[in-house]
């Protein structure tokens, strides 16, 4: 590529910082988990699970200063976009459809067992069963 069409790299943190950010945030989710098993006889469970959402969320934080986070979230939010956009079909559409998909199944599935019994048969004729 020549540099008219070379894309422009952002100048995002050294990759040190990401590393460290990144691995900040697995120390923090793995103290967390840490800390609901240590404090199980001592605190009861719904306030171990708060805190551990809480440390969670702040891991999350922190994953999200470094580049690969915060491409992560942005992900996120452009994924959310799109869903957005997605044209769902009515509730009676989705009724139809299943109601289409019972119907095919059985028959399928009476079309099956129809074989299976026409190749039984004439396995019982040949064999003189």
């Amino acid at each position: 590529m020549n540099a008219k069409t070379a894309p422009k790299a952002e100048a995002g943190k050294p990759q040190i910082v990401n590393t460290l950010l990144l691995a900040i945030a697995a120390a923090m989710l793995i103290a967390g988990v840490g800390a609901y098993y240590w404090f199980q006889d001592l605190l009861i469970t719904p306030v171990r699970v708060v805190g551990l959402i809480v440390i969670a969320v702040i891991a999350s934080l922190v994953a999200a200063q470094s580049d690969s986070g915060s491409a992560f979230f942005r992900f996120l939010k452009e994924s959310d976009i799109e869903r957005r956009k997605v044209v769902w079909p009515t509730h009676q559409e989705t009724l139809q459809t299943a109601l289409m998909v019972v119907i095919v199944t059985i028959l399928i599935s009476l079309f099956l067992a129809g074989i299976d019994w026409m190749l039984g048969a004439a396995v019982r004729a040949l064999v003189g069963g």
